[in-house]
């Protein structure tokens, strides 16, 4: 890449950082409900009700992300919103398309395309979702997912380019009086191309927050 693409790639990327975290206020720490988490998760802050958790990951560029917070339904109506995938891009930001290819065996195939900002190529891929219910745990449900690479590559790379990595999870459980549920969002994504890594992991923290904040809207 010439010198002065990645200088406008870098122009269009940064003004694209705070228009997705529109409408988002930062605020401090104090008074969280939840301790920072351990286990190599390190606690960055606090946007609204969601609080933000970072991990590295050998060999990567890109961190995990982790966003966490309380939503005020039950699980199973968060649930069917996280796996409502025909409908992602009436409400999921940066969503242009999403659609079920195929189900079997408690897996769901996915085909989902982002929207990048100008000049920087859309992703598309495909992902395999499984999902675990565990009612004796306060309605515990997991959704987890991770790009079927043999898929993704059937598809077209002319005008989108393909992830390297893509993988994720919900982790859903009714709160004890069963009106809400404790959720837990994380994300790991090494998006191919040539994007800094330092740049998109800025934008994917806001990312994070909006998708989170974008479900418990729609869930209400």
């Amino acid at each position: 890449m010439r010198g002065s693409d990645m200088g406008s790639l870098l122009r269009v990327l940064v003004s694209f950082v705070p228009l997705i975290t529109c409408g988002i206020g930062l605020v401090t720490a104090g008074g969280r409900d939840w301790q920072p988490e351990t286990n190599g998760w390190d606690y960055l802050h606090r946007v609204d009700h969601i609080d933000l958790y970072r991990k590295p990951v050998a060999g990567s560029r890109f961190p995990v992300l982790r966003a966490r917070t309380r939503m005020e339904v039950p699980a199973t109506k968060a649930f069917r919103v996280i796996s409502d995938y025909d409908h992602f891009a009436d409400f999921l930001p940066a969503v242009s398309a999403s659609r079920v290819l195929a189900q079997s065996g408690g897996n769901t195939w996915v085909y989902q395309r982002l929207g990048m900002p100008m000049l920087v190529a859309d992703r598309h891929y495909v992902i395999r979702v499984t999902d675990t219910f565990d009612e004796v745990h306060n309605g515990l449900i997991r959704v987890n997912w991770q790009l079927d690479a043999n898929r993704s590559r059937t598809l077209s790379t002319n005008n989108a380019v393909l992830p390297d990595v893509f993988t994720g999870s919900w982790r859903l459980e009714d709160t004890a009086d069963g009106e809400g549920c404790d959720a837990i969002y994380t994300i790991h994504v090494e998006p191919g191309g040539r994007l800094p890594a330092w740049l998109f992991s800025r934008a994917a923290k806001a990312y994070v927050i909006n998708v989170v904040d974008a479900v418990r809207s729609r869930a209400r």
